[in-house]
C-alpha cells in the first residue's frame, strides 16, 4: 500500500521549497558584486530566515555556490533550447557565459576553491548545455571551423586571467568589456555581429 502522507507534510514541502528558492535568490545577488563571498549567517539574514534555516538546505558555502551556478546553468539552457524561436546565436550565449564570469566574481572564486572533480563536472555541463549551438553555428559557417568545443574551458580562463591579474586600482569596467569583445571576435567569422541577451529567468544573470 501506498503510504498516505502525514497530515501538514505539504505545507512543510512548500514552505521548505518556498526557503530554498528565497536563499538563492539572495544568494545569486549577494554573488553579483566585487567583494567577498557572503557568509552563510548573512545570506540568511538578508533572506529574512533563521541560520539553522539556510545551513539545512545549504551546509557550507560551497553547497550554495554550487547550487546558484547549477541554477544559472539551467537558466541557460533554457535560453540555448529558445535557439530558434527567438533567434538567439551561438554567439550570444557564449556572451551570456563569459558576461556571467564578469560579474559574479565572488561565484567564480568560490567556484575555483571546489574540489576539481565538482569543478569538471560543472564544465562538462555547461559544455553540453553550449554544444548543440556551437554544432549549429560551424555548420551555418558563423563560427570558426578550426575551433573546437574543448577549447572553450581555455577561452574562460584566458578571460580570467586577465580579470585576476594586474593592479588593482585598474578600471576593468569598459576595458574587460572590450576583451570579452576581443575574444569573442577570435571564435567567429563574421566579427562585427552585435549580440543579444537570451530571455531566462529572474534568476539568471543574462
Amino acid at each position: 500500500m501506498r503510504a498516505i502522507p502525514a497530515a501538514g507534510s505539504e505545507p512543510r514541502r512548500l514552505d521548505a521549497r518556498r526557503n530554498r528558492e528565497a536563499i538563492l535568490r539572495v544568494a545569486e545577488d549577494a554573488f553579483r558584486s566585487d567583494g567577498d563571498v557572503v557568509p552563510l549567517d548573512e545570506i540568511a539574514r538578508r533572506a529574512g530566515l533563521g541560520r539553522a534555516t539556510v545551513y539545512r538546505h545549504f551546509p557550507d558555502r560551497n553547497a550554495l555556490g554550487f547550487a546558484v551556478a547549477a541554477q544559472w546553468l539551467a537558466d541557460l539552457e533554457r535560453g540555448a533550447a529558445a535557439h530558434d524561436a527567438d533567434g538567439l546565436t551561438f554567439r550570444d550565449l557564449l556572451h551570456a557565459v563569459m558576461s556571467m564570469q564578469l560579474e559574479h566574481r565572488p561565484l567564480v572564486r568560490l567556484f575555483r576553491e571546489l574540489p576539481e572533480r565538482q569543478q569538471r563536472r560543472y564544465t562538462e555541463g555547461l559544455l553540453a548545455v553550449l554544444g548543440p549551438a556551437f554544432r549549429r553555428a560551424q555548420e551555418e559557417g558563423s563560427l570558426r571551423a578550426d575551433v573546437s568545443i574543448a577549447d572553450l574551458p581555455l577561452v574562460f580562463e584566458m578571460l580570467e586571467g586577465a580579470l585576476a591579474g594586474g593592479p588593482s586600482t585598474v578600471d576593468r569596467g569598459e576595458a574587460t568589456e572590450r576583451l570579452l569583445q576581443v575574444l569573442l571576435d577570435g571564435l567567429f567569422s563574421d566579427p562585427a555581429t552585435p549580440v543579444r541577451r537570451p530571455a531566462v529567468g529572474e534568476a539568471s544573470s543574462f
